[in-house]
Parts: structure tokens; sequence; C-alpha cells
């Protein structure tokens, strides 16, 4: 396990770098101006391309990718199956506990008369904004991509489209930064905590029903 995670160095060392480059520009940035950067450039291929990019973190993709596994190993679906559970738990209780109605970018500036961008079709959330919660699942998922594939050439596409996933949030005016940032935290934190206790425990069962499949039983 500790093998595979420094085999997949490039995936975490490059997210560190984007993660602080956002970061120092965050906290030295006026949430109203980075709202105001980030909705001012808009257009029609980027309301289409963001609207699909959010939806790859929605419950259904879970599912789906959930199902897929099954059929490759159960050892990677189980992975999926407590990456989802954790990740999940943690957004929602931070949502609900610590940051309870913390408000969204459509609420916070709701009475500054300026004319914000919304794309159409997207309802616009008010409250439990930190963390974003399809920010935690984009990189949850795609941190245990990165983790499973065997051709580790492929982290860096996993990251850039988790990253793409959570500026989504930004750009359909649903999160603060600081909210994608929170989210992509605590994302890469579940799967690798999934990762490292689930894979440990296999490695060390001298079972091995989770090397199969639903096609090979």
């Amino acid at each position: 396990m500790f093998k595979n995670l420094l085999d997949t160095k490039t995936f975490f060392v490059a997210f560190a770098v984007v993660w602080l480059a956002y970061f120092c520009w965050v906290i030295d940035t006026p949430e109203f101006d980075q709202m105001l950067l980030i909705n001012s450039h808009n257009s029609p291929f980027g309301d289409i391309f963001f609207r699909f990019m959010t939806e790859l973190a929605e419950g259904w993709i879970w599912g789906l990718i959930i199902l897929v596994a099954l059929f490759i190993r159960y050892e990677i679906a189980l992975m999926f199956v407590a990456s989802v559970a954790l990740s999940t738990l943690l957004s929602q209780l931070l949502k609900h506990t610590i940051f309870d109605n913390n408000l969204r970018p459509f609420a916070y500036f709701h009475d500054i008369h300026y004319p914000w961008h919304f794309v159409k079709g997207v309802f616009m959330n008010e409250y439990n904004s930190f963390p974003s919660g399809h920010t935690t699942s984009a990189f949850a998922i795609f941190t245990l991509f990165a983790l499973n594939f065997k051709n580790k050439n492929w982290s860096l596409f996993f990251l850039v489209v988790a990253c793409l996933v959570g500026f989504s949030r930004n750009y359909l005016f649903q999160h603060f930064p600081e909210d994608v940032l929170g989210g992509s935290i605590l994302g890469i934190f579940s799967s690798v905590v999934c990762y490292w206790f689930l894979g440990n425990y296999f490695e060390k069962s001298n079972k091995t029903w989770f090397l199969k499949n639903l096609l090979k039983r």
C-alpha cells in the first residue's frame, strides 16, 4: 500500500501545488472579487461544459463506478463504497454542525445589486456552503482512480478532471473557492484512508474472495 502511494506521488504533489496556489489567491482576495473574477469569465460553452463537469460528482456516478468495479474486483468496489460513505459522512457532518447554515454565494450577495451570470436550469442553493460536497465526491472518486490504476501516467488526468469538477462549483455560483479547497482535502483524505486500511487488511488476509468479481466467483 505504501509503495503504491509513493508511486502516485505525481498526483499528490501536483495537487499540493495547485491547492496552495488557489489558497494563496483566496486568502489575499475578498470574496466578492473572487466570485466577480470567476463569474465574469463566462461563455455559452462554459455554461454547458461546467454543467457537465459538475454531474461527474453526482450520486449516480458513484453507483455506476461501484457497479463496474464489481465486475473487476470486489476489493476495488469495497474501496469505493467505503470512500463514498466516509467522504459523504464527513462532508455532511461539517455542513450541518460546525458550518451549519453557512451562506452560499447566491444568498451571501443577495443584497448586492450586481448582474451576476447564472447558468440557465441550475437551481441556486443558498445554505450549507462549506465544504463543497460535489468537490469532496470528485476528489474521493478520482483519487481512488489514481491509486488503483496501474498506469500512473493517468494520475495527472484524474487530477485535472477533479479540479474541473471543483471549479465548476465556483463557475455555477454554487460555492466559494474556499468551499472547494475544503472539499478537495476531505475527498483525498477519505480515499487515502479507505485505500490504506482496506488495502492493508486485504494484504494480510488469508482469504481470496475479494480478488474475485461477479463474473469470477
